[in-house]
C-alpha cells in the first residue's frame, strides 16, 4: 500500500436507507414511487425471513401513508391493521390522521371520530390539518386557527340579558364523557386483537356505560371475538350491547344462552 495519501481509495454507501428515501419521495409529491421503495423492501424482509419487527412497523406505517395520499383507504386500512398493536407506529399522528379517514371511508363514523379527536386532542387542529397536507377525505376536520372565521359579534346593547341556553344542546361535560367512551372502546378493539379478552370485555363494558350510543359499534368490534362457544359472562356483555342498539329480540336470545351456559 503506497504512503502516499493521494493514493488512498475512499468507498461511499451510495445504497440509501429505504424508509428515508420513501419519505422523500413521498415529500416530493411521488407516493406511488415511494409506495414501490416499501414494498420491495417488505418483500426483501419477508424472503430473509425477518418475523415481525420495529422497521417492519415503520415501512408498514410509511407504506399506509403513501397509499392513503393516492386516495386508496381500503389498502391503507389493510396496512394499518397489519402492524403490530403494541408498536408504536400505531400511536403516530400521521397513522391516527390516515384511521380516521379509512374508517370513515369504510362507514364506521363513530370510531372514525373517535380516532380524529384522539389525533386533535394529542396534537391540535393546525398539526392535524398540516399533516393532512389538503389531502380530501370523508371526515370534517376542523380548521387551523388563522383559516376561521371570526365568530359574528352581538348584536344586543351590553346591559341586555344574555339569552337563555338550550338545555338539550350538548355541553363541554359531554364531548368530553363521550370522547373518553369512545377512547375506551379503541382500547377494546386493541385488546381483543391482542387476545386480550378480559381486559378487552371491561374496557367494552366502561365505554357502553358512558355512552350507550355507542352500543352498535361495540356490537360488530365483540362479535368477532364470541366464538363458537362463549361463556356465560360475556353473552351477558353481548346481549347488553344488543339492548342497548336496540335489538332487543338478539339481546333475548343471548341472555337465554347464558341462562344455558350456568344452568
Amino acid at each position: 500500500m503506497s504512503d502516499d495519501p493521494e493514493d488512498e481509495v475512499h468507498l461511499i454507501d451510495v445504497i440509501a436507507d429505504e424508509l428515508t428515501l420513501a419519505r422523500a419521495q413521498l415529500d416530493a409529491g411521488l407516493p406511488a414511487l415511494a409506495e414501490g421503495t416499501l414494498l420491495r423492501r417488505l418483500s426483501w424482509l419477508d424472503a430473509d425471513g425477518a418475523g415481525p419487527s420495529d422497521e417492519g412497523d415503520a415501512l408498514r406505517a410509511l407504506l399506509a401513508e403513501a397509499l392513503w395520499r393516492q386516495g386508496r383507504p381500503a389498502a391503507a386500512r389493510r396496512t394499518i391493521e397489519a402492524i403490530r398493536p403494541s408498536s408504536p407506529q400505531r400511536r403516530l399522528p400521521i397513522t391516527g390522521v390516515i384511521e380516521a379517514d379509512v374508517l370513515a371511508a369504510a362507514g364506521e363514523r363513530d370510531r372514525a371520530a373517535g380516532a380524529m379527536e384522539r389525533v386533535i386532542d394529542a396534537i391540535g387542529a393546525d398539526a392535524a390539518f398540516e399533516i393532512r397536507g389538503g389531502m380530501p377525505g370523508p371526515l370534517s376536520w376542523p380548521l387551523p386557527a388563522e383559516l376561521r372565521a371570526e365568530p359574528a359579534r352581538p348584536s344586543r346593547p351590553p346591559w341586555a340579558q344574555p339569552p337563555a341556553s338550550d338545555p338539550d344542546e350538548p355541553t363541554p361535560a359531554d364531548d368530553q364523557r363521550i370522547a373518553v367512551a369512545r377512547g375506551r372502546m379503541e382500547e377494546a378493539r386493541v385488546a381483543y386483537v391482542a387476545g386480550d379478552l378480559e381486559r378487552g370485555d371491561m374496557e367494552m363494558s366502561i365505554a357502553v356505560r358512558l355512552e350507550p350510543g355507542l352500543a352498535g359499534d361495540g356490537v360488530s368490534i365483540i362479535e368477532p371475538t364470541l366464538g363458537a362457544r362463549p361463556s356465560a359472562e360475556r353473552l351477558l356483555l353481548y346481549g347488553d350491547l344488543l339492548r342497548a342498539a336496540g335489538r332487543r329480540a338478539e339481546a333475548d336470545e343471548a341472555f337465554g344462552s347464558a341462562a344455558e351456559r350456568r344452568s
